[in-house]
């Protein structure tokens, strides 16, 4: 990186400021949380089979103040004709969320069948979720490393909390009957405070916002027990910007400062195909990333795929989250 690059990321490094985490965030967070209807908590984990091009997911939402939760289960692979035809997608919207005195998130079964339950706190975790004939999982969750902390105050969650955690996924999913063992490295995520979770809309005085959001950009890869990333980005108008996230090599962690995201995608379809990342940390180590995704399941202007990836001489998995303004995604694609 050039001279200005490294002042500019000597100051970043100054400025940015973040969280601890403690057992106590294992829980729900309903007691920090202010009186906004929108407030919100969620519970994420990720896992793959990468042999089978195959994702998963388990996500949960909370909206405690307006007593409601949200989520469910997927499971996508390459075998559909369209990226809607999944093998298996339950997304509940608006189901009663249990009083505070009968849930514990350390032990908590959701009201849309998914339970989890902390182990070893902050480390370790066992994800089940129960739909007798399509889907049956019973998964463990063994961190590598800490939750890695989102900076306050940055892109894209300027308010509430957030941390991401990269672990090694084990466990059986019985798919429409047939059992398929998981052996996998992956990340998990948990998030709690106001939603939107971005900047204001428009400046006190009414004028145009503070920063222009053409979406998110999240993705992430691991390749064992010592070696993983992540990165989020805000795509705009001319290129997609790293604003943070983490490199973990070799067994030493440190905080992604900055650096900059390429999606090519499908002229056709608009899919995303092949990602070129650059980013680098707080310990001054610059990562390099190239891309090919195997799989997805689309959502709008962007979608949730499963990609390989190359970086470090090695070969991980891990997704691209990519959500795009319809603006943004349609002059990004025009580059391809």
């Amino acid at each position: 990186m050039n001279d200005q690059a490294d002042v500019d990321l000597a100051a970043l490094k100054a400025t940015r400021e973040y969280p601890a985490f403690g057992p106590e965030d294992d829980d729900f967070h309903d007691e920090v949380l202010t009186d906004r209807w929108w407030e919100t908590e969620t519970s994420w984990f990720s896992w793959n089979v990468p042999e089978r091009h195959m994702g998963g997911w388990t996500y949960c939402q909370a909206r405690p103040n307006a007593n409601l939760c949200n989520g469910g289960a997927w499971v996508w692979d390459d075998t559909g004709s369209y990226t809607w035809e999944l093998p298996y997608h339950v997304h509940y919207h608006g189901l009663q969320l249990p009083a505070r005195s009968e849930r514990d998130l350390r032990d908590f079964e959701w009201p849309n069948g998914v339970h989890v339950t902390a182990l070893e706190p902050l480390m370790k975790y066992r994800i089940r979720y129960e739909d007798p004939g399509s889907l049956e999982l019973d998964l463990r969750f063994e961190a590598i490393m800490a939750p890695n902390p989102h900076p306050i105050g940055v892109a894209p969650f300027f308010k509430g909390r957030h941390f991401d955690q990269p672990g090694h996924l084990t466990g059986v999913v019985v798919l429409r009957g047939e059992k398929i063992a998981v052996d996998c490295f992956s990340t998990r995520d948990r998030s709690w405070g106001p939603r939107p979770a971005g900047p204001p809309k428009k400046r006190g005085d009414g004028s145009a916002p503070l920063t222009r959001f053409g979406g998110i950009g999240y993705c992430f890869g691991a390749a064992g027990p010592s070696d993983a990333w992540l990165v989020y980005s805000t795509p705009g108008m001319e290129g997609d910007r790293v604003s943070c996230g983490f490199l973990l090599r070799d067994g030493r962690y440190g905080h992604v400062l900055a650096g900059e995201r390429h999606l090519r995608f499908d002229p056709t379809t608009g899919w995303p195909t092949h990602m070129e990342l650059e980013a680098v940390d707080d310990l001054g180590r610059d990562l390099t990333v190239h891309g090919e995704a195997v799989s997805r399941h689309w959502r709008g202007h962007g979608g949730d795929t499963l990609f390989r990836w190359n970086w470090d001489d090695l070969t991980g998995w891990g997704e691209d989250q990519s959500y795009f303004s319809r603006q943004a995604w349609e002059a990004n694609k025009s580059r391809t």
